[in-house]
């Protein structure tokens, strides 16, 4: 055991640097008082964050102490450490660290920590309990090996209600001894906003979003270049009929805007499938057809247009997510 004299030393980070020693190497104290206002100190490996439900899980009612708290304690913070704590500090430390020889740890003196605290030596451990925030590479606690990380998005929540709302609505039931007790209540669901979220989060390009078909707020947008003549509209609004005998939601984008914003308007919005008319076009007998997934196009007759999204329709039970119901068509 070493006393080292650490001026201004205050966080696990400063006293890494001025070790010279990884923050892994360190072990943090953090300070809090139990249900009953009682001194508990926990101790994490330095590179890791305490769980406070895990805390609490461990010592029931733990909450940390306030800086005002801490001196009440007589506890010097930036300096904690489990040697010399006041008497009838409770230590409880992270199981990760047991077995660990030596501890680089505060001295609970200003400016000053140690180098080489050991367990059942210099301190003793009250309790050792699971009290990190998980890390990739962090060992998991069934086989060893070593976890790994990855983002997810939260879609949906559970709530534990207890007996808040069935002692108020007089909701009952009797155990198998006749005694009547409220219902433990909980709740769960999925979010529609959160969900929608979460899609657009995974379904998106520079440009937009890329509903997948399942749940596109309509499945095929007809963009006609000119609106209020005797020629384009109605072909689209023909069209538009088609197709949405056929089981898709469709919507025309009737818009007096140029070409140009009514093309980036549809891939923001994100239309599965764009289908543009236009009196070139028309003259030919076909429209324009857009992919909006992968940006592919394709000339098709307008004679045929419905047909092909018809079979499109018939094949996408063959693609549950819906992302493929318009491939065939560029095939």
């Amino acid at each position: 055991l070493k006393k080292i004299h650490t001026p201004g030393v205050r966080t696990i980070e400063e006293l890494a640097e001025f070790l010279g020693i990884p923050e892994s190497s360190t072990v943090k104290a953090l300070s809090g008082k139990d249900a009953e206002g009682k001194l508990v100190v926990m101790f994490v490996p330095g590179d890791h964050e305490l769980n406070e439900i895990k805390a609490e899980r461990a010592v029931p009612g733990f909450e940390l102490l306030t800086d005002e708290e801490m001196e009440s304690f007589g506890l010097h913070k930036g300096s904690m450490g489990p040697v010399g704590l006041p008497e009838g500090a409770r230590i409880v430390a992270a199981r990760s660290l047991k077995g660990i020889g030596h501890w680089v740890v505060g001295a609970n003196e200003d400016d000053y920590h140690y180098v080489g605290a050991e367990e059942g030596r210099d301190f003793t451990v009250d309790e050792w309990a699971d009290l990190c925030v998980v890390k990739p590479g962090d060992c998991c606690p069934d086989c060893g090996l070593p976890l790994s990380g990855s983002r997810g998005i939260e879609v949906s929540q559970v709530f534990q209600l207890g007996t808040r709302y069935s002692e108020t609505m007089g909701a009952t039931f009797h155990d198998e001894d006749g005694v009547e007790h409220p219902f433990i209540m909980g709740c769960y669901g999925v979010g529609v906003s959160r969900t929608v979220a979460a899609i657009v989060e995974q379904h998106n390009d520079e440009n937009g979003i890329q509903w997948p078909f399942n749940v596109a707020p309509a499945h095929v947008c007809i963009i006609p270049l000119t609106v209020g003549d005797d020629e384009v509209q109605p072909a689209a609004e023909k069209l538009a009929s088609e197709i949405a005998d056929f089981g898709f939601d469709v919507v025309i984008d009737d818009r007096k805007e140029r070409a140009g914003v009514k093309f980036a308007d549809a891939d923001l919005i994100g239309w599965p499938l764009q289908v543009v008319i236009g009196k070139r076009g028309l003259a030919e007998g076909n429209v324009e057809v857009k992919l909006r997934r992968t940006g592919q196009k394709k000339d098709v007759s307008l004679s045929t247009i419905a047909e092909l999204l018809r079979f499109a329709k018939r094949n996408a039970r063959k693609h549950p997510s819906g992302l493929g119901t318009f491939a065939g068509i560029f095939e």
